[in-house]
């Protein structure tokens, strides 16, 4: 099958360029022409010799299954505004641990057991979810070498663009639902109806849904198209349930329910509500893919949290410090009562804002950090083409016990500087990030090593 193009600048003799709808679709269309395309496809045209489509978006995700027709037997998808990355972690270390040759794929890239894996043969871009093409490129290439259990993260755009239409699901899951990417979907009913279309539009019915029944709505909108369900939660109503018994700065101690069993006193190298309902998740879609339950009760005390989500850096002088990726009103919210839970001190909380994103997160999350947090301090995040004084100045509107410091390096050392015995230190936004980005230009910047080299310096 000939190459396939969405970009009309990229078209060589003999591909087929698939034209995306917008405002300069016809000159697309023209580029792709003279570049030699062999077939062109549009929604709408004036030229004559396009093949017109309903769907042009569609059409990609068909074409890129058909060039790419190789997949792993059991492909799973994860939606949801939060939980995705660290969901697919775990599930693919329970996979790994039951001796199942695994793999994972989302915003931190692609994973082949526990190693990141880097190949020339495929250009994976920084996205949560890579384009159709890309996507099943990917699928091709891991089931070649052997890989049949894959799980990767569905974004609400990637579902909105029909980037996973044509993929061969064996089961998906919804972790959460909160405000996100307005500046994208406008509304919250949009953000919710792009992530449904994973449920209502490509997995089939019979194929199990991985939900919980502590999300009311979430469990009614997938109830109504899917009749195979396996449900995960704190609340005893769900299939699979847990009891928090203990938590502090390193683990936390629960009682897990999978159906009529129970075990008791399972000890998790995480902490947080919210990491225990991303592990229950996970613990579904395993069930869900055929992994026992022995081999899953097994392998929880050893599940390795991932990189950037509340991570657990440093205990400088009887303190402790994390990272993490928290960077929406929710997120900020759980990560600063989860800490507040195990604080023995005061909590100090450094936070910034992106630029060029959704703005109206910002006064939200100052006010939830002033209401939270005992010291906070605003500093940059990622400005983009925005101007980071005004970020800033939004965010401290509405919450006036914050120190200003736009430096992040300098934030992060004064905060370590202030810090008494018991006191708790998160930084957040930035997670597994290793860069900052002013203007359109990426700079070199990891919270962690600033944490772990100050904290020697000392």
């Amino acid at each position: 099958m000939p190459d396939i193009k969405t970009n009309s600048k990229l078209v060589k003799p003999g591909d087929i360029f698939i034209a995306i709808n917008c405002k300069d679709s016809e000159q697309h269309i023209s580029e792709a022409f003279k570049n030699g395309a062999r077939l062109v496809f549009a929604e709408q045209s004036d030229n004559s010799t396009v093949e017109i489509v309903k769907d042009a978006r569609l059409l990609v995700s068909v074409f890129a299954s058909i060039k790419y027709n190789n997949s792993p037997n059991c492909c799973v998808a994860i939606t949801g505004t939060n939980g995705k990355s660290s969901v697919a972690h775990f599930l693919r270390q329970i996979w790994c641990y039951s001796k199942l040759n695994a793999a994972s794929l989302g915003t931190l890239g692609l994973f082949v057991g526990d190693n990141k894996f880097e190949s020339s043969e495929l250009n994976i871009p920084s996205l949560t979810t890579p384009d159709s093409l890309t996507l099943h490129k990917i699928l091709n290439y891991i089931a070649s070498k052997n890989i049949n259990h894959f799980v990767f993260e569905a974004s609400s755009h990637a579902l909105d663009q029909k980037r996973l239409h044509s993929v061969k699901l064996s089961a998906a899951a919804f972790t959460n639902f909160a405000s996100d990417h307005m500046d994208y979907h406008k509304t919250s009913e949009h953000y919710m109806e792009s992530k449904l279309k994973l449920f209502n539009e490509i997995l089939p019915n019979n194929k199990p849904a991985i939900f919980s029944l502590d999300h009311q709505e979430i469990s009614n909108r997938i109830r109504q198209v899917n009749s195979n369900h396996i449900t995960f939660g704190l609340s005893n109503k769900n299939f699979i349930s847990a009891k928090i018994k203990h938590s502090s700065s390193s683990s936390t101690v629960i009682d897990l329910n999978i159906g009529n069993d129970k075990f008791f006193d399972i000890s998790l190298k995480l902490i947080g509500e919210f990491q225990v309902m991303n592990i229950l998740c996970a613990c579904a879609i395993a069930y869900a893919t055929g992994v026992s339950i022995d081999n899953i009760i097994s392998t929880l005390p050893i599940l390795k949290p991932l990189t950037g989500r509340m991570e657990h850096v440093s205990a400088y002088n009887d303190t402790d410090i994390f990272v993490d990726f928290a960077h929406t009103a929710d997120g900020i919210n759980v990560a600063l009562k989860t800490l507040r839970g195990i604080c023995k001190g005061r909590l100090f909380c450094i936070f910034g804002c992106g630029g060029d994103r959704d703005k109206s997160k910002r006064s939200e999350m100052g006010q939830i950090a002033n209401s939270l947090a005992d010291v906070v301090i605003v500093t940059d995040d990622n400005p983009r083409t925005e101007d980071p004084a005004s970020i800033r100045k939004e965010i401290i509107k509405h919450c006036p016990k914050a120190i200003e410091i736009a430096d992040r390096h300098e934030a992060i050392k004064y905060a370590i500087n202030n810090l008494d015995k018991g006191d708790i230190l998160v930084v957040l936004g930035k997670g597994h990030e290793t860069y900052q980005i002013y203007g359109t230009e990426k700079k070199y910047f990891n919270d962690t090593e600033v944490i772990l080299n100050y904290c020697h310096k000392k």
